[in-house]
């Protein structure tokens, strides 16, 4: 299948989990306490990877009623306890970061973490420097995938919208589903980091943040 040729990005926005950090080990511990406390049964490791992607606010109300919030406080508390000692980059992302930065220079995060966890794994690694702004689940009134998170982006960075996509070429990297409808939403370009192409001819797949950094590479030398 031919991949996509897109321009070269004005900026480039990502998600975080499991695409720039590897937490899927930690997001499945935290998971498993919080369903042990409530006796619910817990999925295993390979069918729980299945279940990522949207924010606890959009899918604990349905698993947990009007005791929903009382599980993400048992969830958040839980992840909180090894959540940055076991926080582990990606092979590559720090130099992709790195390439941004010097060659594009407008970079975001638009993640479905909790905003002040987000921002706190952000700062423990020391990458505040590379982002324009960081944007979690409830900072705004709606998460991924709606394109509430990305406007907020734009706003702080001048990006302006024309006609429903952002005025300048703009990559949205990530892992899961809400990644490529929040992209597709705010009339970004979808970047799947996947291991094969699930989306059709449309959207760019790479396998990780060495792949993206040298698709990069590719446009620059191209644009």
């Amino acid at each position: 299948m031919d991949k996509p040729c897109y321009p070269f990005p004005k900026a480039v926005i990502f998600d975080w989990d499991n695409t720039l950090i590897d937490s899927f080990p930690t997001i499945y511990k935290a998971m498993s306490e919080m369903l042990s406390h409530y006796k619910m049964p817990v999925p295993s490791y390979e069918e729980y990877t299945g279940h990522l992607g949207l924010s606890l606010r959009d899918t604990f109300p349905e698993m947990f009623g009007d005791k929903w919030e009382e599980a993400r406080d048992i969830y958040l508390t839980a992840f909180q306890k090894y959540h940055l000692e076991t926080l582990t980059p990606f092979d590559g992302a720090l130099e992709l970061l790195k390439f941004i930065k010097e060659r594009i220079g407008c970079c975001f995060v638009v993640s479905n973490k909790t905003g002040f966890i987000l921002r706190k794994e952000v700062e423990h690694l020391g990458w505040e420097g590379f982002f324009d702004a960081v944007c979690g689940a409830t900072d705004c009134a709606k998460d991924k995938p709606a394109p509430d998170p990305v406007y907020a982006c734009f706003e702080k960075t001048g990006i302006e919208m024309k006609d429903g996509k952002p005025s300048v070429p703009v990559w949205f990297v990530g892992d899961g589903d809400a990644d490529i409808l929040c992209a597709r939403n705010s009339g970004c370009l979808p970047v799947r980091i996947a291991e094969e192409n699930k989306d059709g001819a449309e959207v760019l797949t790479l396998k990780n943040c060495r792949e993206v950094l040298s698709e990069l590479y590719s446009c620059a030398g191209t644009r």
